[in-house]
């Protein structure tokens, strides 16, 4: 009866590819990126409460450029022209946060990486990018900690899909 019972787990878990392209090790992020993918970090000047990077099956380059006029900083997407078809790009929010700031929204909860986290329900966050598709998780991380990963996709294939899923499953959260 146990062989049974835990062939019928090993059975019922999904297995994504593990990710087999270049690690990511920097302040709040460890990752590896899938076999073909990039990884970037924001060069948008730091807020206190909020970190961004940045992973694609595309190129990507800065996603900051100095604005002399203002004194400051433009910040758009980090790839030219949108999304090509078959195209993720996937910009994780590391944000701070405390008490009630910090509570997932009532969906149901899964599994990302070690952590726990839901799927939110699509809303605003790829414009300009002629996405067809997002996918946005929150995920607790620590007590204090509550990251968002938002994915914007063009008619992803499987393997594209599968690969995604499979970043998720490797993540190494950092908490300090």
């Amino acid at each position: 009866m146990l062989c049974l019972a835990i062939l019928v787990v090993a059975c019922s878990t999904n297995v994504h590819p593990q990710p087999g392209g270049p690690r990511f090790d920097h302040d709040d992020f460890r990752f590896r990126a899938p076999t073909g993918w990039f990884g970037r970090f924001s060069t948008e000047e730091p807020s206190g409460r909020q970190r961004v990077a940045y992973l694609a099956n595309q190129t990507l380059h800065d996603d900051c450029v100095p604005d002399a006029r203002l004194m400051g900083q433009i910040c758009d997407w980090p790839i030219d022209g949108g999304l090509r078809p078959g195209g993720i790009l996937v910009t994780w929010i590391v944000q701070t946060c405390v008490a009630r700031s910090c509570a997932l929204p009532d969906e149901p909860l899964l599994a990302i990486g070690n952590r726990v986290g839901v799927l939110l329900p699509p809303d605003g966050g790829c414009e300009g990018l002629n996405y067809t598709g997002r996918f946005a998780y929150m995920v607790t991380v620590s007590p204090q900690r509550v990251d968002v990963l938002l994915a914007c996709a063009r008619d992803p294939s499987d393997a594209t899909r599968e690969a995604f899923l499979g970043f998720l499953d490797g993540i190494q959260w950092r908490v300090p």
